[in-house]
């Protein structure tokens, strides 16, 4: 739900005053006004279709509530290695293990636990994502794990295990369609369910797919 939104819904439903800019009566503030609507719900409720309403405004604020909180957690990113990785102390193509390394003298032990290739799903924060690679057949993950955690090219991977280029390049490209196919599928679901859920980054992608390399230098510029 966008910024004071259910402000908006509240006034319609007369829960709290409806102030002028020009009026010499004192502004109620946000959280203020919040409150007051949710009390006044509260109170009204009588059948149960009226309190399935209160039930429906709290998650909503609490979806909210937890959603501005995650802004200002340290946590996991997309790419394990945008974790604790600076561009001015690791070279651009950093290796992965430099900060795994980084991590552990940190104190931060998770990525380093799950750091094999059928725990891949642990190294994502999205939930939609985590289950898609959880479920992945085991020659896919490894694959992956291999080649876009570990960045090994498709030709060492490949004579790592006895198997051509060509084979292991249609194997990636397989497995990254799959991914792409069901993580969308999986933000139709929650936009028609959770559309407040869904990030920039996710309503880009399905509205327009994965961006491409001139997108992404563009929006840096």
């Amino acid at each position: 739900m966008p910024k004071y939104e259910e402000l908006k819904a509240f006034r319609k439903q007369n829960l709290i005053p409806e102030y002028n800019d020009s009026s010499s009566e004192k502004t109620m503030l946000h959280r203020e006004a919040r409150a007051l609507a949710i009390s006044r719900l509260e109170e009204s409720a009588r059948t149960e279709e009226e309190f399935a309403n209160v039930i429906s405004w709290w998650d909503k604020l609490d979806d909210n509530r937890e959603r501005r909180e995650r802004y200002h957690e340290i946590g996991r990113s997309e790419v394990p290695l945008e974790w604790h990785a600076s561009d001015y102390i690791l070279p651009g193509n950093a290796n992965y293990d430099m900060v795994l390394w980084q991590q552990i003298l940190a104190g931060d032990f998770i990525d380093y636990i799950f750091d094999e290739p059928d725990y891949i799903h642990e190294l994502v924060r999205s939930q939609d994502l985590c289950l898609i690679l959880k479920n992945m057949k085991e020659h896919q993950k490894q694959l992956l794990y291999y080649v876009v955690v570990r960045s090994y090219s498709t030709l060492q991977y490949a004579e790592l295990n006895g198997k051509t280029d060509r084979n292991v390049r249609g194997v990636r490209e397989t497995a990254i369609k799959q991914i792409r196919k069901k993580y969308k599928t999986a933000l139709e679901t929650r936009l028609l369910h959770l559309p407040w859920t869904l990030t920039l980054d996710e309503k880009y992608f399905l509205e327009n797919g994965v961006r491409t390399k001139d997108e992404k230098n563009s929006e840096k510029q």
